[in-house]
């Protein structure tokens, strides 16, 4: 069984490795990316809803303000 001296100084040499490692890498200003980044962003187009889904939406949705659906905010 280890013991807890021991899984402390292995994980502070494997952070003291990483860290040497990760000095070698040049300083950089430019992004490389590993694959092409083609159509990142859509096209702004109409959308064709769905049969009643605003009456589904506002059965399922905890508020309603001025048209649009009040919910908590996330984290």
């Amino acid at each position: 069984m280890l013991d807890e001296v021991k899984i402390r100084k292995e994980g502070m040499k494997l952070i003291e490795e990483f860290s040497r490692e990760l000095e070698k890498i040049p300083e950089t200003e430019e992004t490389h990316y590993v694959v092409d980044l083609k159509n990142v962003t859509r096209k702004d187009e109409t959308v064709v809803g769905k049969k009643n889904f605003s009456k589904k939406l506002k059965k399922i949705a905890p508020r309603w303000e001025e048209g649009y659906v009040v919910a908590e905010k996330g984290i």
